[in-house]
């Protein structure tokens, strides 16, 4: 493809490009009602064309705040090529990947609600007979109101029975153990080890997972994840807090029995969990959590004899009075114990922060 800024593509105007792995999506102004959209562009060589606008197809039928519209399909010709063009709803905010802080993950009250939403949407979804297939943190958007949508509707399925059913194709970095073998099915249990996967890598770190995937290469990264070893669920970082950890552990088991049972099973499961306190980063990159009333930090301070010193601190956001926590200050400690200090302190925030 060749696009670029300004082109006019049959009624759109192009104003920006917005990404797109089997095409180009770009930000585009609809001349014939003068509406901003978000187009994507799909060339046939992908897919026939009637395969193609299967997305726009499914996506027409939602009527969802949380699954992303699709108002209009049609077909094109630019520069002596044909296309397919699909004109979606357009938000500003864009994907959810826009919002990370500077340690790439999602403060904890973010990323429950933009779980909960999905869920909410996926709900919607099965209940309509199709399976999304292709869960992921580039496929969630925000809305106006800061809502998380669920774009994407490129290789679903469809079940009238709510059945297992053969894929079209798959994001092999977050499909599930059962659908990586000569018959793959997906179903709402795929869905759901797919939100899993989501969830991980939103609280952890975006990169988790995709890099692990590069690294160890196709073959190798599916065998590991048929055996639950991927995700490693010993990665999670301390600022995921355990109740929320066994919730995504039992979305990504192996067994698809041993998962939710649907969208609505865990999003209820997710809405029962309430935490005072939340970790994110500052203007400086470092960890601070964050109560009502107290932001929270630590210092460590390097020793001789390679030992530290653990200095956890509350600041009063209204007064920006700062004192020690005291039961959190420790001294001359080793590498081990200063990770035991660090690992506490930001768990004992998050379930007690005021």
């Amino acid at each position: 493809m060749s696009f670029k800024k300004g082109d006019n593509v049959y009624k759109f105007t192009l104003i920006e490009k917005l990404g797109g792995n089997f095409g180009e999506v770009w930000h585009a102004n609809d001349n014939s009602i003068s509406r901003e959209v978000a187009l994507k562009i799909l060339e046939p060589n992908f897919e026939p064309i009637a395969k193609l606008l299967d997305e726009a197809r499914i996506g027409n039928k939602f009527n969802h705040k949380n699954l992303l519209p699709i108002h209009y399909a049609d077909i094109a010709s630019f520069g002596g090529k044909t296309y397919t063009l699909i004109s979606q709803e357009y938000y500003k905010n864009g994907a959810i990947t826009n919002h990370l802080n500077s340690h790439n993950f999602l403060p904890l009250p973010q990323a429950m609600k933009v779980l909960q939403d999905i869920l909410f949407g996926l709900e919607y979804l099965h209940n309509s007979g199709f399976y999304h297939n292709d869960i992921k943190p580039g496929n969630i958007l925000l809305d106006d109101q800061l809502n998380a949508v669920l774009a994407d509707y490129g290789i679903a399925g469809f079940s009238a029975s709510i059945s297992p059913v053969t894929p079209k194709n798959s994001y092999k970095v977050h499909r599930a153990p059962e659908t990586c073998g000569q018959k793959p099915q997906i179903s709402i249990h795929s869905d759901i080890y797919q939100v899993g996967c989501t969830a991980f890598r939103l609280l952890n770190g975006i990169s988790n997972l995709k890099n692990e995937f590069i690294t160890l290469g196709p073959v190798d990264y599916e065998d590991k994840k048929a055996k639950g070893k991927i995700p490693d669920k010993n990665f999670y970082q301390p600022f995921v807090p355990t109740r929320l950890k066994t919730i995504i552990n039992k979305a990504l088991n192996i067994d698809p029995s041993a998962r939710y049972s649907s969208a609505l099973e865990m999003r209820r499961k997710l809405e029962k969990l309430n935490f005072p306190g939340y970790w994110t980063t500052d203007s400086s990159s470092n960890l601070v959590g964050f109560g009502k009333k107290y932001s929270y930090q630590f210092e460590v301070e390097a020793k001789t004899g390679g030992l530290f010193n653990f200095i956890a601190k509350k600041t009063n956001i209204q007064s920006s009075k700062t004192t020690n926590i005291g039961g959190f200050v420790a001294k001359k400690l080793s590498d081990k114990e200063l990770i035991k200090a660090k690992t506490l302190f930001i768990e004992w925030v998050i379930e007690n922060a005021s």
